[in-house]
């Protein structure tokens, strides 16, 4: 059987997990990242529900468990820095305490780059998996979908031509394959929520929670969080969350200016509540503040049957991002999986066609995993403003509601992760068979 000729476009996680499940079946990966070298860069993010078992599917459990931010659990304050409810972590012990539901803080909390590093340990040393960096796709076209044997045609950045049976596009929310794919004349996919989140580093001071700590803000014209969360001695990890657009920061982010982003978060938080005063002087003065990152709520909203045209199929953020709903890392890794085994699955059985296997496989791959990953797209307002108050009594009413939710052990009455919790994995036996 002819090895299958793949482009992956995005070094993140979605990018390298697929990368990973078709090496398996003995194809020829390209994986290309348009940053110079991998990105060891990003906040905490964690693993739950189908990511557990999918994390074990792929043989890295032990390497995350031994990277993991051993977080004890989520706590909410009031602006005087006093604990007002506080959610343990759960642990699995292999016993009573697995069949409990994950908490606000997952079992598998880890560092961004730690988990992209486990990643791309997979295939660094394959021989069917090459990893470029700094490099990107400028166009391409494809054959007809007739033509059994057809191409996508890329050409690159640096000029260089190339041939694939398949590229998949793994490159966020804002994927530039999504665009090409998609044409100039689409309308853009990305959907506005209203407000940020942000996050960036400052060092340590002896009172800093190795919890992690959210707290509410009332007295400004949009609802505000501050929190903290701790995965090393010398630096705190602050997290900004609006629920609200403001000019300054709108300009700060269309003109890519560092030190314009920093005066504009800084300005939203400039009342000093809590530890308001300190975290806003070291972003506008303290260098390890330099790793600052920013970005609106959006969710990508593209029709029934685009996340993929012909042999070019997105995955991750770029088929169905919803900034920051805590199963980003998650989607990505179950995507690219349902993405490798569909279409794998199909090779296997008439490897004389490819482009019917990838064509196919790819609209397969949106049939099963689409209602799983956009089942969240929309949320609830009427919760979001109760969850994210602006006044003082607002404040006040959340304080004393997640207190109850803490002292009953709400996150183990209801589902944390949404309707697609219960949703399972599906079995591909030729992705488990391997080469």
């Amino acid at each position: 059987m002819p090895p299958l000729k793949v482009l992956v476009v995005g070094g993140g996680i979605a990018g390298p997990a697929v990368a990973y499940w078709l090496s398996r079946i003995g194809a020829d990966i390209t994986l290309i990242e348009r940053s110079p070298a991998m990105r060891a860069t990003g906040q905490q993010i964690d693993l739950r529900v189908q990511g557990v078992p999918l994390m074990k599917k792929m043989g890295i459990e032990g390497a995350v468990r031994a990277a993991r931010v051993k977080e004890p659990g989520m706590q909410f304050i009031d602006v005087h820095g006093r604990t007002r409810a506080f959610f343990p972590a759960v642990e699995d012990d292999g016993t009573s305490s697995s069949k409990k539901r994950q908490s606000i803080t997952s079992e598998y909390e880890i560092m961004r780059a730690d988990l992209v590093g486990i990643l791309y340990g997979l295939t660094m040393d394959k021989p069917n998996v090459w990893h470029l960096y700094d490099a990107t796709i400028t166009s391409f076209t494809q054959d007809d979908e007739s033509v059994a044997d057809g191409k996508v045609h890329i050409c690159f950045s640096d000029g260089r031509t190339e041939d694939y049976d398949l590229v998949i596009g793994a490159d966020g929310t804002g994927s530039r394959t999504r665009r090409l794919m998609l044409g100039p004349d689409a309308p853009d996919p990305r959907r506005r929520c209203g407000g940020y989140i942000g996050f960036f580093s400052v060092p340590s001071q002896p009172q800093d929670s190795c919890r992690g700590t959210m707290c509410q803000l009332p007295g400004r014209r949009m609802p505000r969080m501050i929190g903290t969360r701790k995965d090393c001695a010398e630096l705190t990890r602050v997290y900004m969350v609006t629920k609200g657009d403001d000019e300054a920061v709108e300009a700060a982010l269309k003109s890519g200016d560092l030190a314009q982003l920093k005066k504009a978060l800084a300005d939203l938080y400039a009342d000093g509540l809590w530890e308001c005063g300190r975290f806003m002087d070291a972003l506008l003065h303290a260098p390890e503040a330099d790793d600052l990152y920013c970005t609106p709520f959006q969710e990508v909203h593209l029709p029934k049957g685009s996340w993929s045209k012909g042999r070019v199929v997105l995955i991750g953020d770029a088929a169905h991002s919803a900034t920051a709903d805590g199963l980003g890392t998650t989607y990505g890794l179950v995507g690219a999986y349902v993405l490798a085994g569909e279409i794998a699955t199909l090779y296997r059985k008439d490897p004389s066609s490819p482009s019917a296997a990838v064509i196919q496989g790819a609209k397969n791959y949106e049939e099963v995993w689409r209602p799983v990953a956009t089942a969240g797209h929309g949320g609830s307002q009427r919760f979001d403003s109760i969850m994210n108050p602006k006044s003082k009594l607002g404040v006040k009413l959340l304080l004393k509601f997640v207190a109850l939710a803490a002292f009953i052990r709400l996150d183990q009455l209801i589902d944390l992760d949404g309707a697609g919790a219960k949703w399972q994995l599906p079995d591909y036996p030729v992705l488990a068979q391997g080469q």
